[in-house]
């Protein structure tokens, strides 16, 4: 038996719409601590490397340790969405403070994103070594440029769905860390792997039907991005017989400006997707636990 995907949206639309604060609050309040803290930490170090003359030493090495400080700071906050979205869909209505909540168990949830990077990882080691083989036949045995494009893609398309499967199967980890803390970063994990047993696709269907919102994003960033490689004079077709003219596109879409332009103008799309997509995942998630407790599955599992 299925989850009713419509109907699992509808009701997480009902959720975010009767939080008490207003959701969007929320999205703002996530967007500022992840997207807005990146910002400032990239202002601050491009100050300080243009105040130096760009020519710092060691800057590489700085610039890779903020790099991997953000990266765990983010993945905290991420963790503390995943508390507002399941409180929300439990009509608990938390506040804005629920995203700080993780970091009272940042060790465990920075331990279980590890973990659950280190078997994604292996997953997808393994599938290559293994599809390595019948790939590597398949070329030998053909001297066809056209055919080895096609067995190239086909390979990195098979790699790609390994990936977005082992991803689906620990995608309930966090909502499990948030249930029950106390039992650490690695029974999480497994208990993921159990619930989602026979579910990957019906959660990858979920996280397709977002796929609009995304496609709004991405058209939204490719105008702002389009506006400024057009007032660089990069559009027309005698700057494309530059042989610089590649490097001169990626300067004009990696400067700050368009960068926090293009990330602005997404900003209305984000503060609904982002509490909409995450109270669904709850939904996803609180869905898979009731069921579970209703086929008896010999597997302690957190309350609902």
């Amino acid at each position: 038996m299925g989850i009713d995907r419509k109907q699992l949206k509808r009701q997480a639309k009902e959720r975010i719409v009767a939080a008490d604060p207003k959701f969007w609050l929320v999205a703002l309040a996530y967007l500022v601590m992840t997207t807005g803290v990146a910002w400032l930490i990239s202002l601050v170090l491009d100050a300080v490397f243009l105040a130096g003359g760009g020519s710092v030493p060691g800057s590489d090495t700085v610039v890779l340790f903020f790099q991997l400080l953000l990266r765990l700071y983010t993945t905290v906050v991420q963790f503390g969405l995943c508390l507002w979205a399941l409180w929300t869909y439990r009509k608990m209505d938390p506040d804005i403070s629920s995203l700080m909540q993780g970091f009272s168990v940042a060790g465990r949830v920075l331990l279980m994103e590890l973990g659950i990077f280190l078997r994604i990882l292996g997953a997808y080691l393994l599938a290559a070594l293994v599809l390595s083989l019948p790939f590597a036949m398949v070329l030998a045995y053909t001297s066809s440029p056209n055919a080895w494009t096609a067995a190239m893609l086909l390979y990195l398309a098979l790699l790609l769905v390994v990936v977005i499967a082992a991803s689906l199967r620990y995608a309930l980890a966090p909502y499990l860390l948030a249930d029950r803390p106390d039992d650490g970063p690695i029974l999480p994990i497994r208990r993921s792997s159990v619930l989602m047993r026979g579910w990957k696709k019906e959660l990858f269907k979920l996280e397709l039907s977002f796929l609009g919102y995304e496609l709004i994003d991405l058209f939204l960033s490719g105008c702002v991005i389009f506006f400024f490689l057009r007032q660089a004079g990069l559009l027309v077709p005698s700057a494309a017989l530059d042989p610089l003219w590649l490097d001169k596109c990626l300067t004009v879409i990696w400067s700050t400006p368009a960068v926090i332009l293009s990330s602005l103008v997404t900003v209305p799309v984000r503060l609904w997707l982002i509490p909409y997509r995450s109270v669904a995942r709850a939904g996803f998630y609180d869905a898979r636990i009731v069921a579970m407790q209703d086929e008896e599955i010999p597997i302690m599992m957190p309350p609902v």
